[in-house]
């Protein structure tokens, strides 16, 4: 690789704003004000947040923590296509924040952070960098060690073997749509934390009516098949989730084994639902693990004369995944239901989140998705936007069926007002975990 010196410009305005930003001329910086930072430089206001969720802590940061979060192997984030990676140049203990070209041009709005030293010799990115009088020194834990896209991409996903019994169980529990009876297919959306899965399995019979009355139709609750991206993820990363809660048992400050496990969990969720491999003769449309299996699991519930109810959980971020799913050909003749949970108190699910997480490191056990922060607010606007989306291709798609005098499935959708008491004890976990009480 180049030597960087007299061939990248300074980004004197970051460098600036970081000093100005810092506490009482301490090593601390304000989430929401480097946000804002953020923005002035180019950001949009949503990968302004996503990208200082990641080293957030009550409300704030240490400069050292977001440059060493910076240096993780595999780390991205959705920034400004102005903006491609931004680099720390040390020499002689004197630092500069330098911007340096994204170096695949396919993919312009993916960020990777490295670091040089002495102008030629590189780092290797992903080590755990720990600041000294001149600057940062390399510590020996380097970040998770995931397969590759390729490597997944060659896994089979045969519903019949052994390490898909998850799948099995689940179909066990319900059953086919009886002959003449029109199946439905769901699509439950909203930020997470705020408790989709559990308005989903354990809703009460009032909640569930109400749905019915509101679209005017009998649904069938107890028989549907609820498809998960985190019972993805739980079973197919499971040998690389249960290696991450070990090497988190080895990190001794809580901050660090927070901020580490949860990018490290980001990594494996990116790894599964989203990378995919190059594109070879062999592998024309490559997919994602998540997106390949879901495929094969929508295959099976779907086959003519053995239809199944099915549900499918997504925060709703984005409006295309959401109107792909059900206008595909499978769905056709299925009845089709979005429904939005709305809650408004973003701070009760970042704290539900943050002690989720926490206890999947207490527990060893994933119980949730990735996401928590202030992110959340970002993924609760979204999901607004999808759902009037979703009502405006609704009233869409049963017009065309009317003027077709078509008796196929109809669309229907449904909004959620959910709230209830925050449990004591999830604020009293997170206090645990950090040494509060």
């Amino acid at each position: 690789m180049q030597s960087a010196q007299g061939t990248h410009i300074v980004i004197d305005k970051l460098v600036n704003g970081l000093e100005r930003l810092a506490v009482d001329g301490e090593d601390k910086i304000r989430s929401a004000n480097f946000v804002r930072l953020l923005q002035r430089l180019g950001f949009s206001e949503a990968d302004a947040v996503l990208t200082c969720q990641y080293v957030d802590t009550d409300g704030g940061f240490r400069v050292s923590d977001l440059i060493r979060w910076m240096f993780r192997e595999d780390c991205s984030c959705q920034v400004s296509k102005d903006m491609t990676a931004l680099v720390l140049l040390e020499s002689g203990g004197e630092k500069e924040y330098r911007i340096l070209p994204w170096p695949n041009p396919s993919k312009p709005h993916l960020v990777k952070y490295f670091i040089y030293k002495d102008q030629d010799e590189v780092v290797v990115p992903g080590m755990e960098l720990e600041p000294t009088g001149r600057g940062f020194r390399a510590l020996q834990r380097l970040p998770l060690s995931l397969p590759s896209a390729a490597e997944i991409a060659s896994w089979p996903l045969d519903l019949s073997l052994p390490q898909f019994q998850w799948n099995k169980d689940l179909l066990d529990k319900v059953r086919p749509v009886s002959a003449g009876e029109r199946p439905w297919v769901i699509v439950l959306m909203g930020t997470p934390g705020i408790g989709k899965t559990y308005w989903m399995k354990h809703g009460t019979a009032e909640q569930k009516k109400a749905v019915d009355k509101e679209i005017g139709r009998i649904l069938p609750w107890d028989n549907i098949f609820f498809k998960q991206i985190d019972d993805a993820i739980h079973h197919g990363a499971r040998a690389e989730l249960e290696k991450l809660w070990a090497e988190c048992k080895e990190i001794k400050d809580p901050h660090e084994r927070f901020r580490y496990y949860w990018s490290s969990k980001q990594q494996i969720f990116t790894r599964f639902a989203v990378d995919k491999p190059e594109v070879s003769e062999s592998n024309p449309k490559p997919a994602s693990y998540e997106f390949r299996l879901g495929v094969e699991i929508v295959k099976q519930l779907t086959q003519p004369g053995q239809l199944y109810n099915v549900a499918i959980e997504t925060t709703g971020l984005t409006p295309g995944l959401v109107k792909f799913g059900l206008t595909a050909p499978h769905y056709a003749e299925y009845h089709k239901l979005v429904i939005l949970v709305d809650f408004d108190d973003m701070e009760q699910a970042r704290t539900i989140t943050h002690s989720r997480l926490i206890a999947e490191l207490n527990s060893c056990n994933m119980q949730g998705g990735e996401q928590f922060g202030n992110y959340l607010n970002v993924i609760s606007e979204k999901a607004k936007e999808t759902y009037k989306v979703c009502q405006e291709l609704a009233r869409t798609k049963n017009k065309e069926l009317d003027d077709a005098g078509s008796g196929g499935g109809r669309w229907h959708t449904y909004r959620v007002k959910h709230s209830f008491p925050l449990d004591p004890s999830v604020q009293r976990r997170i206090d645990e975990f950090y040494g509060h009480i």
